[in-house]
């Protein structure tokens, strides 16, 4: 529905509205889109946590707002982020104005404290270990933009900081026409490919980053299926030994 009636504004010369364009690869929750875009948009800070679970188009939310900052904002990947990494990231770029973190809920108890300090108080401050503790502490002026699958393993604290806006799970079908935007446009890959992608994805975890991330290593649909093969072989080992 959405897709006629870009098409039918742009017969009639009618420009597609910004926030629509910014988040081009988001299918539907155009509310959630005006929202996003009039918070981005203001002079004051604000915070938003998308919560929901995986195919859901939480993370394709922050990829978007990545894409559109081009440089302006610093992004946090939660499974893999190094405490320090991030803090020192902070001190090093004071006058970051956008913090986008996939899965806030995975970073540590320590980082989340630091987290909440500056969206309390405006002010970044952390205890630093060279040849005796010193405390270094700065001011920021900074948004975070964050997602998670679960919040219990966000400090009560923390999450009281932010609004939180709940997404439902997307079908097969828009699952689909997610990855085809995200995998053709980004990633040049063809019909037949994306399919392959998403047949093994939707059956594993629905999650449109392991979609992307096995988009960046084929080529074809027949590789997809070689490395779908093996996580499927070695995910059921790994779950087998536990």
């Amino acid at each position: 529905m959405f897709n006629k009636l870009r098409k039918i504004l742009a017969h009639d010369g009618i420009k597609t509205p910004e926030y629509q364009q910014i988040f081009n690869n988001v299918i539907g929750y155009d509310d959630i889109k005006l929202l996003l875009y009039k918070m981005i948009s203001s002079k004051y800070t604000n915070s938003v946590l998308l919560t929901g679970p995986p195919a859901s188009s939480k993370t394709v939310f922050i990829l978007e707002l990545l894409d559109h900052f081009k440089g302006k904002a610093y992004f946090v990947d939660g499974t893999t982020a190094s405490g320090m990494g991030i803090i020192d990231y902070l001190f090093d770029h004071t006058d970051l104005k956008f913090l986008l973190i996939d899965e806030i809920d995975k970073l540590s108890k320590k980082d989340q404290k630091v987290l909440l300090n500056v969206m309390e108080t405006g002010i970044l401050s952390d205890v630093k270990a060279k040849k005796g503790k010193s405390v270094r502490q700065t001011h920021m002026h900074m948004s975070i933009y964050a997602t998670s699958n679960d919040t219990s393993n966000i400090l009560i604290p923390l999450l009281s900081r932010f609004i939180k806006l709940n997404l439902p799970e997307y079908s097969l079908e828009t699952f689909m026409e997610i990855c085809h935007r995200l995998l053709s446009r980004k990633y040049d890959k063809d019909h037949e490919t994306i399919q392959a992608i998403v047949r093994y994805v939707w059956g594993h975890t629905r999650d449109v980053r392991e979609a992307i991330a096995i988009a960046k290593i084929v080529d074809t649909s027949d590789e997809v299926n070689s490395i779908a093969s093996t996580l499927r072989r070695y995910s059921n080992e790994m779950t087998a030994n536990k």
